[in-house]
């Protein structure tokens, strides 16, 4: 398989669309599926669905193999991305338990942001103080906050007494992108 090297924040940039979540579930359901299937089972033309599946290919969470005129796709992770296997196996429990679509993209856009993944790191097994995330992360107070809300929201850290720690989530996907996000 062909070697990438997308970062998680733009995966996730990748994850956190309906369209494309809905083109991955059906090939968990479905298998494979070539473009034009796939495009009657999602209601969109077969450009967009080429499209959506190229940048699923990408981040090494389909895998594509040509048929005479067709692209097949197939739910298969490319190993050559360090934490796809890991990410699509979240992403195919997420489909197993039919966890909403809004459920998957809130997740997913919390580390929409490479400055999240880096607030992350800093409290890797670590508990710190707003000045302290500052003072290791270098952003300006505003961009800390923001990012800090975006985190919070969606469950990722928790302040208590005036420091901030991880939490883990209680979904599969949740679990898999902290764990990502930690190294």
């Amino acid at each position: 398989m062909k070697e990438l090297r997308p970062t998680l924040w733009r995966t996730c940039r990748i994850i956190a669309n309906e369209t494309r979540l809905q083109l991955l579930w059906h090939l968990f359901t479905d298998g494979e599926l070539c473009v034009t299937q796939l495009s009657r089972k999602v209601n969109v033309g077969q450009p967009t669905a080429s499209n959506q599946l190229r940048a699923l290919s990408a981040r090494g969470l389909i895998t594509p193999r040509r048929e005479k005129k067709n692209v097949i796709y197939r739910a298969e992770a490319n190993n050559g991305v360090d934490f796809a296997p890991d990410l699509l196996e979240a992403l195919r429990q997420c489909h197993e338990r039919s966890m909403p679509f809004k459920t998957v993209i809130r997740q997913a856009t919390a580390f929409t942001h490479e400055r999240r993944i880096e607030i992350v790191q800093a409290l890797n097994g670590k508990k710190l103080s707003f000045g302290g995330l500052r003072d290791t992360t270098g952003m300006s107070p505003a961009a800390l906050s923001r990012h800090l809300e975006k985190l919070e929201t969606r469950g990722f850290i928790k302040k208590t007494d005036g420091l901030y720690r991880i939490v883990c989530p209680g979904n599969p996907l949740g679990r898999t992108l902290i764990e990502i996000a930690r190294y």
